[in-house]
């Protein structure tokens, strides 16, 4: 584990077969002025997720683009976060993925990732 992902604090539930999952608390040090989950603990959360369904696949990689859409916020609670592998390419891999709370998506993600080695 790298000591990003150590500090970070998501636990790693599913990596294989271009596939991830990840859960994460909610942290304090997580939330915004307004009491709510910054959308950069979101954004880092699902590019975990999508980079490690990726790499569930045997090869390394970079991003090298990610968009991410936020439908609701969160205050509290743990988050589920899932990745998958949309295409497979030979030098970019595209992964598409959801963070969910309680069952409900609070956001989604799609990613472009470069291959490394």
């Amino acid at each position: 584990m790298s000591p990003f992902a150590h500090w970070f604090g998501a636990q790693v539930l599913k990596k294989e077969g271009g596939e991830a999952e990840f859960t994460l608390a909610v942290q304090e040090e997580f939330l915004q002025g307004q009491g709510l989950v910054h959308g950069g603990i979101l954004a880092t959360l699902l590019d975990s997720a999508l980079g490690q369904a990726v790499e569930s696949l045997g090869v390394r990689v970079v991003t090298a683009e990610l968009s991410v859409s936020y439908l609701r916020p969160v205050r509290k609670g743990v988050l589920l976060a899932r990745g998958w592998v949309v295409h497979p390419g030979k030098r970019l891999l595209h992964a598409a993925g959801e963070a969910l709370l309680e069952g409900e998506r609070v956001a989604f993600a799609k990613g472009v990732f470069y291959r490394v080695e």
